[in-house]
């Protein structure tokens, strides 16, 4: 299986996940942009780049934090560790590799019976 094809299927595991916490999620094919997923829901914008094993550089960090804030979304890096299933979800909290806190999605999606 190719790399592209490895992370465009990490973005789909990703994009799921997010449409199964509520959000209305929007994804860049083929992304040339700092932004794979742009993840919606009333009162909360989320800028996602999905990265397999959580390394995001500097030029790609600093710009995720700059598109973010233009519009005061949440700048997120999504990844999981190798050979496990379970999506981990860091917010950054400024340009530095340790500037970032272990972020959780706004679980708001009404379960089948209509309750939170």
């Amino acid at each position: 299986m190719s790399h592209y094809r490895n992370g465009r299927d990490f973005e789909y595991k990703v994009r799921d996940a997010l449409i199964d916490d509520g959000y209305d999620v929007i994804r860049s094919a083929g992304s040339k942009t700092k932004v794979d997923l742009a993840a919606f829901k009333p009162g909360q914008a989320v800028f996602v780049q999905c990265k397999r094993d959580g390394r995001i550089g500097p030029a790609e960090r600093t710009e995720l934090l700059r598109i973010a804030g233009h519009i005061g979304a949440v700048p997120v890096v999504a990844w999981k560790q190798i050979g496990k299933t379970a999506i981990h979800y860091w917010r950054l909290t400024g340009p530095g590799p340790a500037e970032r806190i272990e972020w959780t999605t706004d679980v708001t999606a009404l379960t089948p019976g209509g309750t939170r």
